[in-house]
């Protein structure tokens, strides 16, 4: 899941710096450029088999008895775990646009911290 945003993430940049303009892409621009390959993954229609929906449906009801911080985290848990697909599925069966908004947000940041630490981009 990492690699698949992270190809995209890549694709985006290098359309970047084909403009004369932008010589070097600073890490903020890097960033809004992960967001963007993040909010493409996102809209694309989900790859869950329709017997797997159960099992997100079970996991939504879990997840919203949940603190909303606590919500967003095991979202961001089960994108590592999972796969984004099952992760957003879940987030929609929650019924919640500012819970799914939000977990957005943290999980750029988390993508983000992900490929500094693997060294993929360089830290802000």
């Amino acid at each position: 899941m990492v690699e698949e945003i992270y190809k995209s993430f890549e694709k985006r940049k290098a359309e970047a710096l084909k403009h004369p303009e932008a010589k070097e892409l600073v890490p903020e621009k890097e960033k809004e450029i992960l967001r963007e390959a993040v909010v493409e993954r996102i809209k694309k229609p989900p790859t869950i088999p329709p017997a797997q929906q159960k099992v997100i449906i079970q996991k939504a009801q879990e997840i919203k008895a949940q603190p909303k911080e606590r919500q967003i985290e095991l979202l961001t848990q089960i994108v590592f775990e999972k796969g984004l697909d099952e992760a957003v599925e879940v987030a929609k069966n929650l019924d919640n646009s500012y819970l799914l908004d939000e977990f957005h947000d943290a999980l750029v940041d988390e993508l983000y911290n992900k490929l500094v630490e693997e060294g993929k981009l360089k830290a802000i």
